[in-house]
């Protein structure tokens, strides 16, 4: 990453003034905060120390695996509809030579891409703090155990924050092509590649700027799912995936239980705080483009998690989201910032967690006993420990053993991706 002075200046929530470009940075006073290459090294303290530990504990790592193996081979299958062709290509390139230290570390940069991307955005977007609104954002536990592992969503986010930063910084061709690698990267970030168009065409001047993006990024993005669309058969079957809508009730406690369990009490009082602010901010909506992206991309993801609320991993694009919402508020300020940045990481430490399963791998209900155990993060490192030696895949035990924070110790394979298992 290339060096960059923070240009976290002027009021807190500061959004650009008149006669300034939207989207443009309007440095007022002294320039403060970490710098990007601050940034990396505290992603590479928290990343390194768990990296090295096994391919990681997510229920998908087996399949893109294969994938990848595949793809050395010179044929293709999705690791699951529609697949993640980004992601299992780098796959395929690194895990012969580097095995799962060089796959995990390679997710590792792209955590580190994305949380540079974050503090630079925020500042191109004319806020202040950049730096602490990246840091909230690697806080999160969820983001740590996604970001050290064989997994996709922080490829994706970090593809995003570029494609973002070359959109508002004038290169839309560019822009076009780092969005479509994002969508390449998981699919679902569709929701925030067009989130991220909206939002910026908002504005009129950018809107030729936004055609040609998505002129680009659409065309790219069904290019790299053609070798999925070759291995249905040359039909759409790629895209048919698990339903994972059982009911409203069930989906609803799930989705509850699962923002819940990602967000912890600590953040929970926090959002609770920020939340008048939260509401103010949308008197910005016209001319701050941060705060239309925030809240576009928030209520989307969120949405698609109540369709279908599977891997706590998915709330990370809605972590994204959050963390600049806040960032675009007068909540925006370095003291809060701090406050936001430990509510996420004592989730990795410690959880309180009011149920568990009753039937882990079912669709039955929860038990009232309230418990403080083991966090996120510190969990999954344990996880990781039992299970490291053992060849990646559903049975292992990994899945079941990290979802332990959020739905107590469970025997099975856990909450599979099929919209069967409640409470989480």
């Amino acid at each position: 990453m290339a060096r960059s002075a923070s240009l976290d200046a002027g009021a807190p929530g500061e959004v650009p003034g008149a006669g300034t470009p939207p989207g443009a940075t309007r440095a007022t006073g002294a320039q403060v905060g970490l710098r990007d290459r601050t940034l990396v090294l505290v992603t590479a303290a928290v990343s390194l120390p768990v990296l090295w530990m096994g391919y990681g504990t997510d229920l998908d790592i087996g399949d893109v695996l294969a994938s990848a193996d595949l793809i050395r081979d010179v044929d293709y299958t999705p690791s699951r509809n529609p697949g993640v062709p980004v992601v299992e290509t780098i796959v395929a390139l690194l895990d012969p030579i580097g095995g799962h230290i060089l796959v995990n570390l390679a997710t590792a940069a792209a955590m580190a891409a994305t949380v540079v991307g974050i503090a630079r955005l925020v500042r191109v977007w004319g806020h202040r703090n950049g730096d602490l609104v990246a840091l909230a954002f690697l806080a999160s536990p969820i983001v740590v155990i996604s970001g050290t592992q064989t997994a996709d969503f922080l490829w994706a986010t970090a593809f995003l924050t570029w494609g973002a930063l070359a959109l508002v910084g004038g290169r839309p061709v560019a822009a076009g092509v780092l969005l479509a690698l994002a969508v390449g990267s998981r699919s679902s970030t569709l929701l925030l590649v067009v989130a991220l168009l909206a939002a910026v065409a908002w504005d009129r001047p950018r809107r030729r700027a936004v055609a040609v993006a998505a002129g680009v990024a659409l065309p790219v993005a069904a290019l790299l799912f053609v070798p999925a669309w070759l291995s249905y058969d040359r039909s759409l079957g790629f895209l048919d995936a698990t339903d994972g809508w059982v009911s409203l009730p069930n989906n609803l406690a799930r989705f509850l239980l699962k923002n819940y369990a990602v967000a912890g009490v600590a953040m929970v009082v926090v959002l609770v705080v920020a939340a008048p602010a939260l509401v103010r901010a949308l008197r910005n909506w016209d001319r701050d483009p941060m705060v239309r992206f925030a809240v576009f991309g928030l209520l989307a993801t969120e949405a698609l998690f109540l369709r279908m609320p599977w891997k706590p991993a998915h709330l990370v694009p809605c972590l994204l989201a959050l963390v600049l919402w806040i960032g675009a508020s007068h909540r925006n300020r370095r003291p809060f910032l701090w406050v936001v940045v430990a509510a996420m990481a004592v989730n990795g430490l410690v959880v309180f967690r009011p149920f568990v399963a009753d039937e882990p791998n079912s669709t039955g209900g929860g038990d009232l006993e309230p418990a403080v155990t083991l966090g996120w993060l510190a969990n999954d490192i344990r996880c990781r420990s039992e299970h490291m030696d053992q060849p990646p895949h559903l049975g292992s035990g990994a899945w079941a053993c990290t979802l332990e924070p959020m739905r107590g110790p469970a025997d099975g394979p856990g909450d599979l991706e099929t919209g069967a298992a409640t409470p989480g």
